[in-house]
């Protein structure tokens, strides 16, 4: 997993109440990574007997902070049926470099 990806995650991690997506987060595998020019659509593998996610639950991602940015970014965990689907980050201006090497998490305003 990139090292951007395993951020938002923990980021995301850290700031739900939901002890089954905090698990999910935790075995999460990259089953496939997308490069859009604006973003990344990161799609997951899991294991077929982990507990879904209890309805109602919406993840919240952090914005993405960076001097390789010419704007901020922000990302989204999507969810399937309970369980991890992918994690979109995307850009709100100009283009998303492949390789994002210094960057903050906060949450969004």
């Amino acid at each position: 997993m990139e090292k951007l990806d395993t951020a938002i995650l923990g980021w995301i991690a850290e700031n739900t109440s939901s002890s089954e997506l905090r698990e999910q987060i935790s075995q999460a595998k990259v089953a496939r990574r997308d490069y859009m020019r604006t973003g990344f659509f990161v799609y997951f593998d899991l294991p077929e007997d982990i507990p879904p996610v209890q309805e109602g639950v919406r993840p919240g991602g952090p914005d993405i902070l960076s001097a390789q940015l010419a704007f901020p970014a922000g990302s989204a965990l999507f969810l399937r049926n309970g369980r991890l689907h992918y994690l979109e980050i995307f850009v709100r201006g100009g283009f998303f470099p492949q390789e994002l090497d210094e960057f903050t998490l906060a949450a969004p305003e």
